[in-house]
């Protein structure tokens, strides 16, 4: 059965109110996961029956499913022809879209209950919530604007239909405190801290991310009054530049082999509560938040703070080596540096290996589409005339940089896939050739027993060779190689010392270049005197790493041109241990591994100490006496020559790939789609392009003002993402797999109708929404 995992990197965009309707659509796309995580656990027999269903198998969870149902329906549909599995990697937000990329992020590390965020947003997302009690206007309060509010009220809502409670709310809020920020920064992040609480207990057991993979939250934060940073040129040597922009960091690892480490578990809902308040501190409604505002907030109410130490450590130890004064800092809204925090997610989908055909994909949530993409009428002329003092004001300082476009993000990608394209293209090109230089020096003769011994020989051998063949160009691939490592291991030091509580120094690079000159491991002078090779073996996790994913591919690839050899033979074993091979290679470029190494030795003391743990060769030969037991036990003759020339041969195709690309493991660049979860894109729920979402009103706070308006998107939001996730799901299966198994229009209506029966219940004043609701999809 061919076998792929749909890997997905999440962008939430800012957008006020708009989170109401984001919370919709993060709701979906855990429903989704959920579904994917139990359909993956099934035995092959168990999903090759018909009859179930995500109900009978799922195990008891503290909270409701619906749509559950049906994606894991879709699930079983698309798994006659391929079994697909839903993988979140990476989730990055800002404003709004920070708020519900933190909640949605903690859902996945623990499987959590995602119910109460609803239920958060109905009752406290309101104007008269947000608000301390002491600032809201009274029956009398600036009688004056009543005339005015009268007068302009069509004008504020821009002509649409408006009801009596949005009206009320709005004409309360303009006669209530001005020139100071309306909305409780207090009670904002209270609100914050009881969600992530809410959502539940984090239990060690329950989670819905493979064993062996890390999620990352990226959260975009704004550092009001900037911090300094130092850049090197030319001349002057060194310039000092205002840092505004902050990227918080959470990660989540299920371990494979060693245990689990979460930024998402209870002893961290205080740092998740901060990153929630200040990434959606707008300016101007709520009041800038410092660390210590946190702080005193937790010493009043008497609440602990375990992971205080880690959290300012790998977020803030970069701002400042005092982190004291790291508690002082005034942050506002993230949008204000980054409203569409593309670039993280990006970065951090090639750190990302998959252990099965992949199908990677962005997905980004952007509530409000650019207004040119909303309109499908020609521009009015006069759309293009000078434009006034005020709007250039106001545009300049608030809407241009909240709108400033995804276009060089998305050509990074786009540039990044034609790489992958050439590449598989050079790889498909040199098979041949690679394959005829692995016979004529090491044949493997049919039927032949292969030692371990024999194995790690012609290895080494293949690596001579394939420096006599590669000639002059091996001194490139040695360069590369040798230069990625010094970084990669500055890198790992500077994290290793955070992981001590230590503020790297900001020479480490400089410094581990210095030492692995002195090794003669990396040298600039006379090639005689250089000798990488015990620096490769003593450090090179990434080459193990990148052989073992080769092994990895190359058996899928088999596999898949030749079903009736997956059918008969079963390799779950071999691949589980390949990715437990994988998984403790990793593990070494974990700070946590190095636990009894001392951060205060001179260098060449600490890197002595470090190889010593890595014992990389130790591991190789385990590898060794592993594929020499699969390759002998493996009756199949031409599948046994593929893994033998994988593995054996793998240092021919790293010599001709790694120059090619900047990318350290060439065998994870893979082409990444680009998808986009709007109002927009749901062309068949709204042939008129127009969009429903009610919290677009007053520069999108009008979610705010009305229960009705919140219901609204927050159904919206639920139904939008359901649509395009159908869509993602097939896209990636394939028509083959979905023509013959999948009514994809049935599958849209049941997961709607779902949708509709699940929010009545929750619904205040939404039920003319729900009657045509009901009605469009029972037909």
């Amino acid at each position: 059965m061919r076998e792929l995992e749909v890997r997905l990197a999440l962008v939430c965009f800012g957008g006020a109110s708009l989170a109401v309707y984001m919370n919709g659509v993060s709701h979906e796309i855990l429903k989704l996961v959920r579904a994917s995580k139990v359909y993956h656990e099934l035995s092959s027999a168990e999903k090759a029956d018909p009859s179930i269903a995500y109900k009978s198998c799922a195990a008891a969870r503290p909270y409701s499913t619906d749509t559950e149902d049906v994606y894991f329906e879709l699930l079983r549909d698309i798994g006659k022809s391929i079994d697909v599995r839903v993988v979140v990697d990476v989730v990055s937000g800002a404003s709004a879209g920070g708020i519900n990329g933190i909640f949605l992020a903690r859902a996945l590390a623990f499987d959590l209950d995602f119910d109460p965020l609803r239920d958060m947003w109905m009752r406290l997302g309101d104007i008269e919530e947000l608000m301390e009690e002491e600032t809201l206007a009274q029956r009398w309060s600036k009688i004056y604007m009543y005339p005015i509010l009268w007068l302009f009220g069509d004008r504020i809502w821009e002509g649409e239909k408006t009801y009596s409670e949005a009206r009320r709310k709005l004409s309360r809020f303009i006669r209530s405190r001005w020139f100071e920020p309306p909305f409780s920064g207090t009670r904002m992040l209270k609100w914050m801290l009881d969600a992530n609480t809410n959502m539940g207990e984090a239990k060690p057991g329950a989670s819905l991310m493979p064993r062996g993979h890390q999620l990352d939250l990226f959260v975009s934060l704004t550092n009001f009054y900037g911090q300094k940073q130092s850049v090197s040129l030319h001349d002057p040597e060194v310039i000092e530049e205002q840092q505004h922009k902050v990227s918080l960091k959470f990660s989540h690892t299920q371990g494979r082999r060693s245990a689990r480490q979460s930024d998402f578990d209870d002893t961290n809902i205080p740092g998740l509560g901060f990153a929630a308040r200040a990434t959606s501190s707008f300016p101007g409604a709520f009041p800038p938040v410092r660390l210590k505002d946190l702080r005193a907030y937790l010493r009043q109410n008497d609440l602990a703070w375990a992971h205080e130490q880690d959290f300012m450590t790998k977020n803030f130890s970069d701002l400042s080596e005092d982190l004291t004064s790291v508690r002082d800092m005034a942050f506002i809204d993230g949008g204000v540096t980054n409203n569409k925090p593309f670039s993280a997610a990006i970065e951090a989908i090639g750190d990302k290996p998959a252990h099965r055909e992949v199908d990677r994909r962005v997905i980004f949530v952007d509530p409000r589409p650019d207004e040119a993409q909303q309109s499908k009428q020609p521009q009015k002329k006069d759309r293009q005339g000078i434009p006034g003092f005020f709007k250039t004001i106001l545009a300049s300082i608030a809407a241009i940089p909240r709108d400033e476009p995804i276009l060089d993000d998305l050509r990074e990608i786009e540039a990044s896939n034609r790489d992958a394209r050439r590449l598989e293209l050079v790889m498909k090109r040199i098979d041949l050739d690679v394959a005829d230089l692995v016979d004529k020096i090491l044949l493997l003769e049919n039927g032949a027993k292969v030692s371990t011994a024999m194995l790690a020989s012609w290895r080494e051998r293949a690596h001579e060779e394939a420096h006599k063949e590669a000639g002059f160009a091996y001194g490139s691939y040695v360069e590369n190689k040798a230069a990625h490592l010094v970084e990669r291991l500055s890198k790992f030091l500077n994290e290793f010392h955070k992981n001590r509580k230590v503020v790297p120094d900001n020479g480490t690079d400089k410094s581990v270049a210095h030492w692995a000159a002195e090794k003669a491991y990396l040298s600039a002078g006379d090639k005689s005197c250089r000798n990488p090779i015990p620096f490769f073996r003593s450090f090179d996790v990434d080459f193990r790493v990148r052989r073992l994913r080769f092994l990895i591919k190359r058996l899928n690839i088999y596999l898949q041109e030749n079903p009736q050899t997956a059918e008969q033979i079963s390799f779950s074993g071999l691949k589980s241990h390949i990715y437990d091979s994988i998984a403790r290679y990793r593990e070494r470029w974990q700070p946590s591994f190095y636990a009894s190494v001392p951060h205060d030795w001179p260098l060449d003391q600490t890197m002595d100490a470090i190889a010593t743990r890595m014992a990389l060769e130790d591991l190789d030969i385990e590898e060794d006496q592993t594929l020499a037991e699969a390759i002998n036990a493996i009756a199949d003759e031409p599948l046994r020559v593929v893994l033998f020339r994988a593995y054996v041969g793998f240092a021919f195709y790293d010599v001709l790939m790694l120059p090619m690309t900047a990318h350290t493991d060439l065998q994870e660049i893979d082409e990444v789609r680009v998808d986009r979860i709007s109002p927009l894109d749901a062309d068949q729920l709204h042939p008129d392009g127009k969009s429903p979402l009610m919290g677009e009103k007053l520069f999108n706070f009008g979610a705010f003002f009305s229960r009705r308006a919140r219901e609204n998107d927050y159904i919206w939001g639920r139904i939008h993402a359901a649509n395009r996730l159908v869509d993602f799901l097939c896209d990636a299966a394939g028509p083959d797999a979905v023509c013959n198994s999948v009514d994809v229009e049935q599958i849209r209506k049941k997961l709607a109708c779902a949708i509709v029966q699940t929010e009545k219940t929750h619904t205040q004043a939404s039920d003319r929404l729900i009657k045509r609701l009901e009605k469009e999809f029972a037909s």
